[in-house]
């Protein structure tokens, strides 16, 4: 591609009428390959304009900067180049977004099952559906690996390139709150915008709940999206639509869903069970009798949103029926395995404060026998939610076991040290046991007949990250084992 179209209305004063033709782009000066254009990205420790000579050595034809730089081949200064690379890869792939339309989500929980939601209802309504986010990048039923929530935007625009290529119909994808942050979705604006709530994460990056909740806050704006969609029961989500009352701007809609403030969209008739719920939908006075698998009240949640925003971008009411009754547990998701013995065991991928008590105040209202919390945190992240977490599965479970989540580089004892300062204040009934195996195995040889066990945090990962090496585990697989040990056991006994 010529440097000309490569900038085309993208705000710059340099000369971009340079005869060069750019074969690729990248902000990575490790991977340049001859003939790319390079872009200098300042990062939270290096800085892109650090390594550009680097980048040319290695055949980098092209640099995007934001100050001149003393190298031998052709410069673009850009006032800010997280704001133009989103500009410059759409221009580069021929701006595959306007060739089918654009659901955004983000908020603290629910994106990932709220996605795959919005995936199911509308291929019932006849669409080629992509899907982008925490599992993973999909094609219709083609799945391609995962990379981050939100890929950078050389990565995204590449993989709309790649699904316009496809006939896809609509695209969901989760926008993480660091993606908002860190301008990946410059340039793009979404058909529908949906914001699932917002709740403590991520104080590791943003500093503050305030800065958290306005950086989520600003995707519901038109400079990211046509139509928003906010959780009038989440305080943020009910500041927005104040807010729009007050002054609205122009050519935006909004629209809200909940379950106890006054909504557009809401739910009636609630019934919950351990293997399903039942309620009734009403979407813009249409309704809809809904019967599915998945459990607990944020899923009704999730529903609302999944179902308002498939109405917004055409489905019929049919469609979001047939959807919704016919989802399958979504990878991680609240995923309910029966025992031998008549007890549950619910992997969930809660690993937040408000994710934890969602996921466990869900099930404690459906379980018949004791309630089993086993849970750890992530290490190397927001320090301040594991007291928070501890007292939250101290007050709901009946018994807890603390134990590992992706210490990462720091010991797993001390990240269970701080989760029991806030555990060891309202329930002495918890044990801590480090490896997340033994953790399990300990659970399971406990349960009796109508017990539950929830496991939180790792939902469908596939690794724990013990030291900075990511090492094979999965949840799933380590309850068919050690459940198959204990029973072996049991059959000898």
């Amino acid at each position: 591609m010529q440097v000309k179209e490569l900038f085309k209305n993208i705000n710059t004063t340099s000369n971009i009428d340079i005869p060069l033709d750019i074969t690729g782009l990248n902000i990575n000066s490790h991977n340049v390959s001859a003939g790319d254009c390079y872009i200098c990205i300042k990062g939270m420790k290096l800085d892109g304009h650090d390594f550009a000579a680097d980048a040319v050595k290695s055949g980098a034809k092209l640099v995007v900067c934001e100050h001149p730089l003393p190298l031998d081949v052709p410069q673009i200064v850009v006032d800010d180049t997280r704001e133009s690379l989103g500009l410059i890869a759409a221009n580069f792939y021929h701006h595959p977004r306007d060739n089918f339309k654009l659901i955004g989500i983000t908020g603290t929980n629910g994106k990932t099952t709220t996605t795959y939601m919005i995936k199911n209802i509308l291929e019932c309504a006849g669409q080629k559906v992509g899907v982008i986010g925490t599992i993973g990048v999909m094609i219709g039923n083609k799945q391609l690996p995962a990379t981050l929530t939100t890929p950078d935007p050389i990565e995204l625009h590449r993989i709309f390139r790649q699904m316009a290529d496809n006939g896809v119909d609509t695209v969901v994808m989760e926008v993480s709150a660091h993606a908002i942050a860190l301008k990946k979705m410059s340039g793009i604006i979404c058909d529908v915008g949906v914001l699932t709530n917002v709740t403590q994460d991520h104080l590791d990056f943003f500093g503050t709940f305030e800065h958290y909740a306005a950086t989520k806050s600003r995707f519901i704006k038109p400079d990211y999206c046509k139509l928003g969609i906010v959780n009038a029961d989440d305080e943020t989500g009910l500041n927005i639509v104040v807010a729009m009352q007050n002054c609205a701007p122009k050519n935006f809609h909004l629209l809200s869903y909940g379950l106890n403030n006054p909504a557009d969209n809401f739910a009636t008739n609630i019934k919950y069970e351990l293997h399903g719920t039942h309620y009734f939908l009403n979407i813009l006075d249409d309704i809809a009798c809904i019967n599915t698998r998945l459990i607990g009240e944020f899923n009704i949640y999730n529903a609302l949103a999944a179902a308002s925003a498939c109405r917004a971008v055409g489905a019929d009411m049919q469609s979001v029926k047939l959807g919704l009754n016919s989802m399958e547990f979504v990878p991680g998701r609240i995923n309910v395995i029966r025992l031998p013995n008549g007890a549950s065991v619910v992997i969930d991928y809660a690993h937040t404060p408000d994710g934890l008590e969602n996921i466990l105040s869900s099930v404690r209202k459906i379980t018949k026998g004791k309630m089993y919390s086993v849970f750890g945190c992530g290490g190397n992240r927001d320090k301040s939610k594991r007291a928070i977490m501890g007292e939250i599965s101290g007050r709901l479970a009946d018994f807890t076991v603390l134990t590992s989540d992706n210490p990462r580089l720091e010991p797993p004892e001390a990240i269970i040290d701080d989760i029991r300062v806030g555990i060891s204040q309202v329930s002495p009934d918890f044990v801590c046991i480090p490896d997340r195996v033994d953790a399990i195995h300990y659970v399971l040889s406990r349960l009796t007949p109508n017990d539950v066990a929830v496991l939180a945090g790792k939902g469908a990962e596939d690794y724990l990250d013990i030291g900075g090496r990511k090492i094979h585990y999965s949840d799933f697989e380590t309850v068919e084992n050690e459940s198959r040990k204990i029973w072996h056991e049991v059959q000898k006994c």
